[in-house]
């Protein structure tokens, strides 16, 4: 069953122009069944057995003809939507390239208007910022991934329906300071976060182990176990429950865990499936 896409740009980047690049492997990605977007486009071409140099090779020819047609402004957001994404593309694989398309991106989204073009900045430059982030410039990151935070929230503030977007940037930015060596600051951003734990994916589980990290940085032991432990009893599928309470029984002790595990099932705070379920792990620590 082929995707709901007209052309390669729509696949890859959500916007159509009728450009075609690479028939060959292009269309058959369309109708191959896969999802939309670049990560779905580059587990095709190695499934048809290249790799992700030749993914770099169509991305560039995809921006080489938008850029041809960028003079016309109807083109502008697809450029902006290409650069992107190549630059999430090159910062996946650490290159240096993801700044130069970033930027670019940047660029032409600060000059959008309206809360899409809001949003899709934001998008840009929390993505600057991990790049900034990888290289130590702690300066810039902190620039792009506090900007990025306070747009979302001034967005948020005026639509709930930004709010997922908003406290992702929140935990971004919390869980950089804490990456900067600066864990007081981020306790602020991080239960920021944690407020809206009901929008996140992993419900609450990656701010609560990050508050955790923040609590144990500072020397206070016992509030970043707990936190451990807290981040361990949520079903996220996402953050690895024995690792946090290995962190836990690392800080304090097994019977300090083991004591606040019963007293979270004793309060209903947690299921016997999950009580017993971490005790188990608890007797293998």
């Amino acid at each position: 069953m082929s995707m709901n896409a007209s052309d390669i740009t729509e696949a890859l980047f959500g916007i159509s122009s009728g450009i075609v690049v690479y028939p060959e492997i292009t269309k058959g990605f369309i109708e191959s069944g896969h999802g939309k977007g670049v990560d779905s486009f580059r587990e095709y071409v190695r499934e048809i057995g290249y790799s992700d140099a030749k993914v770099e090779e169509i991305l560039l020819e995809l921006y080489r003809e938008i850029k041809i047609r960028a003079t016309n402004p109807e083109y502008e957001k697809l450029l902006a939507a290409a650069c992107s994404e190549i630059g999430a593309f090159y910062l996946d694989l650490e290159h240096d390239k993801a700044e130069e398309f970033l930027l670019e991106a940047f660029s032409i989204r600060s000059r959008l208007y309206g809360s899409e073009g809001a949003l899709l900045l934001a998008n840009t430059m929390n993505r600057l910022g991990v790049f900034y982030s990888q290289r130590g410039k702690d300066e810039k990151a902190e620039t792009m991934f506090f900007d990025a935070y306070t747009i979302l929230k001034e967005l948020y503030e005026i639509d709930s329906r930004f709010e997922e977007d908003y406290t992702l940037a929140a935990n971004n930015l919390g869980t950089f300071y804490f990456e900067a060596g600066r864990a007081k600051e981020g306790l602020k951003y991080l239960f920021e976060a944690l407020n809206h734990k009901e929008v996140l994916p992993c419900g609450g589980a990656i701010p609560l182990f990050n508050i955790a990290l923040c609590y144990e940085d500072v020397g206070e032991y016992r509030k970043a176990a707990d936190h451990f432990i807290k981040a361990a009893t949520i079903k996220s599928g996402i953050l690895d429950a024995r690792g946090a309470l290995e962190r836990a029984v690392k800080i304090t002790n097994p019977d300090y865990v083991r004591k606040r595990l019963e007293e979270m099932f004793n309060q209903g705070e947690i299921d016997q499936e999950v009580f017993e379920t971490l005790v188990s792990y608890l007797e293998v620590i």
